[in-house]
Formats: C-alpha cells, structure tokens, sequence
C-alpha cells in the first residue's frame, strides 16, 4: 500500500514540474550567427545580495551570446528564504520586453533549473507567495564574444 501511494506521489509531482510553461522567446534578432570554435571562459554565477535574510542565485548569471544555442540557455536558481520564516516564495520571469510570467512556486528553500529559454535580460523575480512582497531579483545579463 506504501508503494503504491509513493508511486503515485511521484508520478503527480512529475507531472506538476512538466506542466509548467515556458516563457515566449524574444523577438528575432537574439540569435547569434555561427562562429569559430574559441575557448570558453566559466559562465558567472550571479547573487543577489542578501535582502533582509533572503537570497536568491542563478547560476549561469551572464553568458556569451555567441556560446549560446539559439541565443538561450539553462540556467539553475537557488534561494533560501527560511532565516525570514517565509513558507512559501513564488518565481517570475520578466522577458526582455517587460512580460511577466510565473515560473514556479516553491518552498522557503529550493532549487530548480529552467528549460533551454533564458535570453539576455531576462529577469528572475522572488516574492514572498501570496502576499507578493518583493524578496529579490536577478537579471541574466550577456556577455561580448570577442
């Protein structure tokens, strides 16, 4: 019987992460023309500074567009709320023309990876879930690929 309701648990979580919708991609012209192949120098993480007890990363936080396929990438962001005895935090995702749409929601602490859609500029927004209070936010920021 144990098995069978974990199975079950496992499967609707699956499903629940799987259902999520991507944010719209730019308009054309964010993808970058073919070039030779160079080294590649380690993608930076970006940190939001610590606002009250909160904090929120995303790692990579800047990237070469031209390292880029399609002009995106994946990014993982990591936060932690808990010091601030916040329960529950929700994540957006600001497009570059000012589009905001939910990515996901989450506990005081977590971590959660995006699909290949994270453009130059776009912005990640941590507010504290319900009472949509600001916690932080971090902007995916391209790099020259000279």
């Amino acid at each position: 019987m144990n098995a069978k309701f974990l199975l079950v648990a496992m499967l609707l979580v699956g499903v629940a992460a799987c259902s999520q919708e991507a944010p719209p991609a730019p308009s054309a012209d964010a993808t970058a023309a073919p070039s030779a192949p160079t080294a590649v120098a380690a993608p930076a993480k970006q940190v939001q500074p610590s606002i009250g007890d909160a904090t929120l990363s995303i790692n990579p936080g800047s990237f070469r567009i031209c390292d880029a396929e399609n002009g995106a990438i994946t990014s993982t962001a990591k936060w932690d709320v808990s010091a601030k005895k916040i329960a529950e935090v929700s994540i957006y995702v600001v497009d570059p023309k000012g589009e905001k749409k939910l990515w996901l929601n989450g506990g005081a602490s977590g971590e959660s990876t995006t699909g290949n859609w994270v453009f130059p500029d776009t912005k990640f927004v941590m507010v504290e879930r319900g009472s949509e209070k600001p916690l932080a936010e971090l902007t995916v920021k391209a790099t020259p690929c000279n």
